[in-house]
C-alpha cells in the first residue's frame, strides 16, 4: 500500500476543514490496516496500537528537511545491520518522552549482536563433531530436544550449580519480560534481554563451563551440552521480538525435536514463548554463585588497580561474615578458575590476616591480596625512583617561583596562593614516594 492520496483517502475520513495532525495519520492507517486485513484474510491483525514518542537527532532537534538531520534508516541498515537499529529504536523508548538517535547506541547494539553471534559459534561447536553431527545430551525424557518445555525433574540430580543458578535466572527473566511487555515497558524488557545474554550468559556462565567442555568427564559434558542448548534456545526466544534476523538464524543450526504441527519448519517466531517454572529458582545455588562472583569481582579489581596481569597468578585470604562461610567456601572452585588463584586462605579474625596486603570488601566476606604477590618491585623501584626525580624537580621549581621577588610583587595574590599550593602538595607527594620508596628498597636487599 502506497502513501494515501489526500483528496480521496482523507476525505473519506476527515471533512476538508479539519486540521490532519500526525495522531490522525496514525489513526487512519491504522484503520485502513484493518480494513485490508479484514478483506483478504478475514482476521483482524492487531488489538493494540503502541504509539511512541518522536525519535529526534542526537541534539534532541526534531528531524526534518530544513535542518537536513533526517536519517535514511537503509543507510543505517546497510551499515549497523537492521537488528541493531531495531533494538536501539525498541529500547530506547521510554513511556511519555521523545528518544535521541545517537549513533553510540547503534555501535553498542551492534556489539551486542556480535557478541551474541561469538558466543553462539562457541556454543555450536561444541555441540558438533568432525562431522557435523550432534554430540550426545543428557535427557530429561525420552523426546527431549532441550526446549524450554522440557521438565528437569529427572536431571537436578545431575545439574551442578552453575548449572542451576543460569537456568535460574532465565527463569527470572522470562518471569519479569513477560510482565514488562505485557506492559508495553519495551525498554525495561530489551535491557533484561541484554543483561541476561552479555553479562549472566556469556560473561560467565560460558567462562565457567568451558573447562567442564574440555574435560574428559563425558557424563558431564552431556550435561553441559544439554544446558548450553536449552539456555541459548530461552535466550533467543526472548530476545526475537528485538532483534528477529540474527535469532532465527542461529535457532537454525541448533538441535531440535521433532516439528510440531503449528511450526513444521521449526522457526523460532513460532516457538513457545519461555515460561516461569517456580522448580527452577534454585535460590541456594544463585546466592553460592553470586557470592562467588562478587568475590572474582573485587580480586579482578585488586589486579587492576595493583595494575598486575590477569595471567600472573595469586593467592587469596578471605575473611568470611559471622554466618556466611559456608556460602563463600563453596565458590571455592569458581574463584580459583575464573580470578586466578592458587590457594585460598579462609579465617575466622582480622587479626590472622597477612600484612601488606591489597584488600577488598565484598557482601559476607573480606577479601586480602598479599601485595608481595602483586608487585613486581624491580619494575616499582623504576617507576618511584622515576617519580620521586620528577616531584623533586616540581618542588625546585616551585621553590624557585616563590623565591623570586620579580614574581612575588608583579603575579595577582590568586596565583601565588596558586604556586604556593601547589609547591606543598608536591612537597607531600615527594614524602609519600619516598616512604614508598624505602619500602620497596628494603624488599630487594
Amino acid at each position: 500500500m502506497g502513501w494515501p492520496e489526500e483528496t480521496e483517502d482523507f476525505k473519506y475520513f476527515y471533512p476538508t476543514d479539519v486540521l490532519v495532525t500526525g495522531y490522525d495519520i496514525i489513526f487512519f492507517w491504522v484503520v485502513r490496516m484493518v480494513f485490508s486485513a479484514l478483506e483478504t484474510t478475514g482476521s483482524v491483525p492487531f488489538h493494540d496500537v503502541y504509539v511512541h514518542g518522536l525519535v529526534r537527532d542526537a541534539q534532541g532537534r526534531k528531524m526534518s528537511k530544513s535542518l537536513g538531520n533526517g536519517i535514511d534508516p537503509l543507510e543505517v541498515i546497510d551499515q549497523y545491520g537492521a537488528d541493531a537499529l531495531r533494538f536501539m529504536l525498541t529500547t530506547g523508548i521510554t513511556p511519555g518522552n521523545d528518544m535521541r538517535f545517537k549513533e553510540d547506541r547503534l555501535e553498542a547494539a551492534r556489539n551486542f549482536a556480535n557478541k551474541l553471534w561469538n558466543a553462539s559459534r562457541f556454543v555450536i561447536m561444541n555441540l558438533q563433531d568432525e562431522e557435523g553431527d550432534f554430540l550426545p545430551m543428557i535427557k530429561c525424557c525420552d523426546d527431549c530436544c532441550g526446549a524450554a518445555c522440557c521438565n528437569d525433574a529427572a536431571l537436578t540430580g545431575n545439574l551442578r550449580d552453575e548449572d542451576k543458578w543460569i537456568l535460574s535466572r532465565v527463569n527470572d527473566a522470562a518471569k519479569y519480560m513477560t510482565d514488562t511487555m505485557e506492559r508495553y515497558d519495551l525498554a525495561l524488557a530489551g535491557q533484561r534481554a541484554y543483561d541476561l545474554i552479555w553479562n549472566e550468559f556469556c560473561d560467565w556462565y560460558i567462562e565457567i563451563v568451558k573447562g567442564r567442555l574440555y574435560g574428559d568427564d563425558e557424563e558431564d559434558k552431556k550435561v553441559a551440552r544439554y544446558v548450553l542448548v536449552r539456555v541459548l534456545k530461552s535466550v533467543l526466544t526472548l530476545l526475537h521480538p528485538f532483534m528477529p534476523f540474527i535469532t532465527e538464524e542461529i535457532w537454525s543450526y541448533l538441535p531440535h525435536g521433532e516439528a510440531k504441527e503449528d511450526n513444521p519448519n521449526n522457526f523460532i517466531i513460532r516457538a513457545d514463548w519461555p515460561q516461569f517454572d517456580e522448580r527452577l529458582t534454585f535460590p541456594e545455588e544463585t546466592e553460592k554463585l553470586e557470592m562467588a562472583m562478587s568475590v572474582i569481582k573485587a580480586i579482578r579489581n585488586i589486579r587492576a588497580e595493583a595494575e598486575a596481569a590477569p595471567s600472573k597468578k595469586l593467592s587469596a585470604v578471605i575473611l568470611c561474615a559471622e554466618g556466611r562461610e559456608t556460602v563463600v567456601k563453596a565458590g571455592e572452585r569458581y574463584i580459583k578458575n575464573l580470578a586466578n588463584i592458587t590457594e585460598i586462605t579462609f579465617i575466622d579474625d582480622k587479626k590472622d590476616v597477612p600484612e601488606e596486603t591489597m584488600s577488598a570488601v565484598v557482601d559476607g566476606a573480606e577479601v586480602y591480596i598479599p601485595l608481595d604477590e602483586l608487585m613486581d618491585y624491580k619494575a616499582e623501584l623504576d617507576r618511584l625512583t622515576k617519580e620521586k626525580k620528577r616531584l623533586e624537580g616540581e618542588v625546585k621549581r616551585a621553590a624557585g617561583k616563590l623565591s623570586n621577588e620579580g614574581f612575588i610583587s608583579k603575579a595577582p595574590a590568586k596565583v601565588v596562593e596558586e604556586e604556593k599550593a601547589k609547591k606543598v602538595m608536591y612537597e607531600e607527594m615527594l614524602a609519600k614516594v619516598a616512604d614508598r620508596l624505602a619500602v620497596v628498597e628494603a624488599k630487594l636487599k
